[in-house]
């Protein structure tokens, strides 16, 4: 199930619902230092996308999606597999691009899927740089899974295009857009490189930016809103739960706002993925 099903579903109550800190790291911890990869290890999925300038991603490590996601509003830009939109710079960096076709007035971009599943008990980080925070794009870092049952998913960060809503990071405890909770925060995201860190633990979502935390979600089932006053859901801890990395820049829609006063072509570089 894809996370703007979960978005929609819920329309404009996501925003409102939110907590602001805007000083969420003027007191940072110390960053912590991530395991070193020499000799191999110990990453048990990492991509440094170090390939040659204009050559796709691993597809052992990736799916580049092909399809429009069944959502409404829906996205404007068209997910394809071109070198214009996915693409690996050669400069150890991966390259969500959202381009404008002007003659046809269509637009493109990209969205990468991870052939990897995660599960409890693992740390995922990725360095990121986002060139692309302009009215109509919505760029994305986060975790799925699309199993019909118990689906769920975690928003490590989302910046939004459409000029109403603050970033944020929202853990998803199921697809109807009514379980979940999340933080927006003014200022989390901004143009400049930055490192995003996940653990995924027994007790719950811990997320951190350079090495600062800012926000916790423990191991608590989510009360459905509008639901039976004893349905919860927290699919996290349950035997052989996996969620697959994902990496989205999106044009238009709900999240994005309208693209015609934005920038194009408008990029997402992610220098590295690393879940150990």
């Amino acid at each position: 199930m894809d996370r703007r099903s979960m978005l929609l579903t819920s329309g404009l109550g996501m925003l409102g619902a939110a907590m602001r800190l805007p000083q969420a790291w003027a007191t940072p911890s110390a960053p912590e230092a991530p395991p070193s990869a020499g000799g191999g290890g110990p990453y048990i999925f990492a991509d440094e996308f170090d390939g040659p300038a204009g050559s796709p991603p691993d597809p052992s490590k990736w799916t580049i999606q092909t399809w429009q996601d069944d959502v409404f509003p829906p996205v404007e830009g068209i997910y394809r597999d071109d070198r214009q939109n996915v693409y690996q710079d050669g400069h150890s960096n991966l390259v969500l691009c959202a381009t404008h076709d002007f003659l046809s007035n269509t637009y493109y971009s990209g969205k990468l899927r991870g052939t990897f599943r995660s599960m409890i008990n693992q740390t995922w980080e990725a360095r990121i740089k986002l060139d692309c925070l302009f009215p109509g794009l919505w760029p994305s870092f986060w975790g799925v899974n699309e199993d019909p049952l118990p689906d769920g998913e975690v928003d490590i960060f989302e910046w939004y295009g459409n000029g109403q809503w603050a970033p944020g990071t929202t853990v998803h405890a199921a697809s109807n857009g009514k379980t979940w909770e999340g933080k927006s925060i003014p200022g989390l995201v901004d143009g400049n490189w930055h490192t995003w860190r996940m653990h995924w633990g027994e007790e719950g979502f811990e997320f951190s930016r350079d090495g600062a935390e800012y926000f916790k979600v423990p191991n608590k089932p989510i009360h459905v809103a509008g639901g039976a006053p004893d349905d919860f859901r927290w699919p996290f801890n349950i035997p052989g739960y996996w969620m697959t990395p994902m990496f989205t820049l999106a044009v238009g829609g709900v999240g994005a706002g309208d693209p015609a006063a934005g920038q194009f072509p408008s990029s997402m570089l992610v220098d590295y993925l690393r879940i150990w």
